[in-house]
């Protein structure tokens, strides 16, 4: 009788063992496309930046069907240091609705205009 008790025990732990594996499994992967689509949106407006189509840069929207849950914000900073002319810094935030609540993952770079 006791044995049939240590092994319920036993196997109720590997049961929970098994969800929360399974859970950070799911988590990892959803931080992996975030970061990825990230960068992937980060190389678009580095692009057209260079491409000198700035106003085409989108400043907020979504990646399409393939990633229902994903979106993304974007916020241009112009001539952000005086002493450098026209330095800008972008700031991309990936928001990855888990229900719950939107997780932000946030990329930084900064662009210069040498034709200025």
């Amino acid at each position: 009788m006791v044995s049939v008790v240590v092994l319920g025990i036993g196997i109720a732990s590997v049961l929970g063992l098994i969800g929360q594996a399974t859970k950070a499994v799911s988590t990892a992967r959803g931080v992996m496309i975030q970061t990825g689509l990230a960068r992937l949106a980060m190389v678009e407006i580095e692009n057209k930046y260079w491409q000198k189509k700035a106003d085409d840069i989108d400043t907020s929207g979504d990646f399409g069907d393939d990633f229902p849950n994903y979106s993304f914000d974007v916020e241009i900073i112009e001539d952000v240091d005086e002493e450098v002319p026209a330095l800008h810094e972008v700031n991309l935030t990936v928001y990855w609705d888990r229900g719950k609540y939107k997780r932000p993952y946030t990329l930084t770079t900064y662009l210069i205009d040498f034709s200025k």
